[in-house]
């Protein structure tokens, strides 16, 4: 505001002097005047607001980018660890509040050490982004999928029981395992293995995430790209 009532009065002042200069008379003076001045205020606005634009441009672009540091994988664009649990804990909080199922399933990339070794990290990049990729769209729009670390990804189905979830993310799997990643000439096979848990409603989150843990490294050791549930009322339940 400073800045342009400072620009109006410095127009109106040595326009004055100038015509005063040239010999018009006030009348003449006052009429240029008058027209300079509200030439100036109507540049001054136009200018202010684009201005404006461009400085919520700005800043919309930062807060995205802050936003995008914070809560997403630079990646593979899903959550990042400490989002996905904040996420856990959010559904948690809904089940209790509301009652219903939650599960949430534990995906590891089978041999993606060996991928890296032969292939390179920039080709194991690749293939977490594909499988991430995969994962969400395999899955419904309200499933939450967060990078856990490394080639471990935590999945959170709201409203959903483990057997439903073991179908689900069969899914996934299926998926997975049939779109081969292409490098090249060649194809790269990629297979995952799961594990489920259905969270019970006073179970803290670390216990549910360790029970759907355990069950991957059942799948782990029973032959890898496979799903097994870790249900309190069935001893190593599989799907397949």
């Amino acid at each position: 505001h400073k800045w342009f009532l400072l620009n109006i009065i410095s127009i109106l002042v040595i326009s004055s002097l100038i015509l005063s200069s040239l010999g018009y008379n006030k009348k003449d003076i006052f009429l240029i005047v008058s027209g300079l001045t509200l030439s100036a205020m109507i540049f001054n606005f136009l200018f202010a607001k684009i201005m404006k634009k461009r400085a919520e441009k700005t800043i919309n672009h930062l807060f995205a980018k802050v936003e995008s540091q914070l809560f997403y994988d630079e990646l593979t664009s899903v959550y990042n660890r400490k989002a996905g649990f904040d996420r856990l804990l959010e559904e948690i909080a809904r089940m209790r509040r509301n009652g219903g199922n939650l599960s949430i399933a534990m995906i590891d990339i089978d041999n993606f050490k060996s991928i890296n070794d032969k292939y390179g990290h920039l080709v194991g990049d690749r293939v977490l982004r594909h499988v991430a990729m995969e994962i969400k769209e395999s899955l419904r729009v309200n499933d939450i999928v967060s990078r856990y670390g490394g080639e471990e990804f935590l999945v959170i189905l709201p409203e959903t029981n483990e057997i439903s979830a073991c179908f689900a993310l069969e899914r996934v799997r299926e998926n997975i395992s049939m779109k081969p990643l292409d490098i090249g000439r060649e194809k790269i096979h990629i297979s995952v293995s799961i594990g489920v848990a259905e969270i019970n409603f006073d179970e803290h989150p670390t216990e549910a995430i360790k029970r759907a843990d355990h069950a991957l490294y059942r799948a782990k050791y029973l032959g890898k790209n496979r799903i097994e549930i870790a249900s309190e009322y069935i001893k190593g339940y599989s799907c397949l």
